[in-house]
């Protein structure tokens, strides 16, 4: 499991879970849309936002929220 521990991020291989965006079950993470947990091709649809949702993550900040 991904996890912070104070300014220490621990990225680490995560269980299969059912992507938000897509609902194929793969490898998630919570740096699509608004914090959903997005599999890496739906990841890679709009990279801008996967690169500032994980650089918020790494700050310890809240996902950006789309319209």
């Amino acid at each position: 499991m991904t996890q912070r521990i104070g300014n220490v991020v621990i990225i680490e291989e995560e269980p299969e879970m059912e992507c938000e965006l897509c609902h194929t079950m793969a490898e998630t993470r919570p740096y699509g849309p608004g914090g959903c947990r997005v599999c890496f091709e739906c990841a890679m649809k709009d990279e801008e936002v996967t690169k500032r949702n994980f650089a918020k993550f790494l700050d310890g900040e809240s996902a950006e929220k789309l319209n």
